[in-house]
């Protein structure tokens, strides 16, 4: 094998290796990051809502409708280049809290809870009327004719 095939050999791999760098596979984890050495030390009936927030911190969601509940949510997504992420683990931890604030239970929910949730594409009705793009750009010119700025002396 001659030099120049050599070097060709060599170009054609170092770009071939570039390219294929971009397509790997990015996994990325965001949320709380569960211990579960802290978690397993949470005991219901004993630990209360200051020892929870000492030992596992601010919940990702309180309680929506109560303050009785509060969620720790881990998501990990995984991603090739340009694709959108697939979600291929959701943990929830739940802690839930008696009226007077002590801990009553501890428990964990996973890909099999969730659900796909679907918005809805409509649009909410507005009163107005509706302004094309020229409109809404040129709208406003003359639309401010007042003396200027004021003066120190007024």
């Amino acid at each position: 094998m001659n030099r120049q095939t050599l070097l060709v050999a060599l170009g054609l791999t170092v770009a071939c290796t570039a390219m294929l760098s971009g397509c790997a596979k990015t996994v990325d984890t965001r949320g709380y990051l569960m211990d579960e050495d802290v978690i397993t030390e949470i005991r219901p009936g004993v630990d209360n809502r200051a020892s929870v927030l000492a030992a596992l911190g601010t919940p990702t969601v309180p309680g929506t409708f109560d303050d009785e509940n509060w969620y720790y949510v881990t998501r990990t997504q995984e991603s090739w280049a340009f694709f959108r992420p697939d979600v291929v683990d959701n943990q929830v931890l739940q802690v839930s809290f008696d009226q007077s604030g002590n801990v009553k239970e501890i428990s964990r929910a996973g890909m099999e809870a969730a659900r796909e949730v679907s918005p809805v594409g409509d649009k909410t009705p507005t009163r107005g009327k509706e302004l094309g793009f020229f409109e809404q750009i040129f709208s406003n010119i003359g639309r401010f004719s007042g003396p200027g700025p004021a003066s120190p002396g007024n």
